[in-house]
């Protein structure tokens, strides 16, 4: 499922103060080098082949990357990607792998004006401790035409995420992500924005699988600012062919700056990987929240393992 710059929150841009919704990353560096297990997102796992003295042939490397460990369930494209959700998976890139998630979001406001997003683009790279990623967000480009065509540039980010640990059926893991305030004509925060979250997957069957995310987001439109909680729940169905679907609900505390109204957002996404490297998605998000503005948004995106 997806980060939160890349698969976050599919809400309007404000035109000052805009966050990028949830972030990306983990509360990793005291537990990178600590923590002695590595784990991942809930999707059906293929055990790893154990090694054989005969002479058949080895099995071809997985694309994605080596397993971490006995019962790794990081070990598929599906497993990996974050977007276009709220909810973060608990996997991350390989070490000697890379990964990048883009998009284009069209968000329409049920008050009058109409915001597009892209390419949403976010570089998750493996790093040297097996289950730890660096993840950079350039800046991307918005235009609203809500009180006059404008386009901008939005706030450049990184940040760490980290996989503590897993089970066959259940993972769990965490991140931290941090942004600057680079973006221009009213879509930058004009402050630094900060996002902690914990990440967990649990396996139901081979079809069903529920992730969760809790986040805490330390947030500014310059003079202002103040902490917003965002938990998230999904709900995965692994079909055939490389496909799948994702039910979401999200909710945005705090959403529209200090004091103000928690924001609801449903979300429902479909993806299908093509070859075992690239994965398309669509997606269609509403917010019925009133106080905080109601809007729609349709998205589309791809994601890319190289490595």
């Amino acid at each position: 499922m997806a980060p939160w710059a890349c698969g976050g929150e599919l809400a309007v841009p404000r035109r000052r103060g805009l966050t990028p919704a949830i972030a990306l990353a983990a509360l990793v560096a005291v537990f990178a080098l600590s923590s002695p297990s590595r784990g991942a997102a809930a999707e059906p796992v293929t055990p790893v082949p154990a090694a054989s003295s005969s002479a058949a042939p080895s099995a071809a490397p997985n694309p994605i990357g080596p397993p971490l460990g006995n019962d790794d369930p990081c070990t598929s494209l599906a497993a990996i990607v974050g977007r276009p959700s709220v909810t973060n998976s608990v996997c991350t890139v390989r070490p000697n792998h890379a990964e990048i998630e883009t998009g284009y979001l069209n968000t329409s406001a049920s008050g009058g004006g109409n915001t597009v997003a892209f390419p949403q683009a976010l570089i998750r790279i493996g790093t040297a401790i097996p289950a730890l990623e660096l993840q950079i967000a350039p800046p991307g480009i918005n235009r609203t035409n809500a009180g006059g065509v404008t386009t901008g540039t939005t706030d450049a980010g990184a940040g760490l995420k980290y996989v503590f640990g897993y089970t066959p059926k259940f993972s769990w893991g965490g991140q931290a992500f941090f942004t600057a305030p680079t973006g221009t004509n009213g879509f930058s925060a004009n402050g630094t924005n900060a996002a902690y979250a914990l990440n967990a997957g649990y396996t139901l069957s081979p079809v069903f699988s529920l992730a969760t995310t809790l986040a805490t987001n330390s947030l500014t439109n310059g003079p202002q600012r103040w902490s917003s909680f965002v938990p998230s729940l999904v709900l995965g169905v692994a079909l055939a062919n490389a496909t799948g679907l994702n039910a979401e609900i999200a909710q945005f505390g705090h959403a529209n700056g200090p004091g103000t109204a928690t924001r609801t957002q449903y979300l429902f996404a479909v993806y299908r990987d093509v070859g075992a490297r690239v994965q398309l998605d669509a997606s269609f998000a509403t917010s019925p929240t009133a106080a905080t503005g109601k809007y729609d948004a349709v998205g589309f995106g791809a994601s890319f393992v190289s490595g």
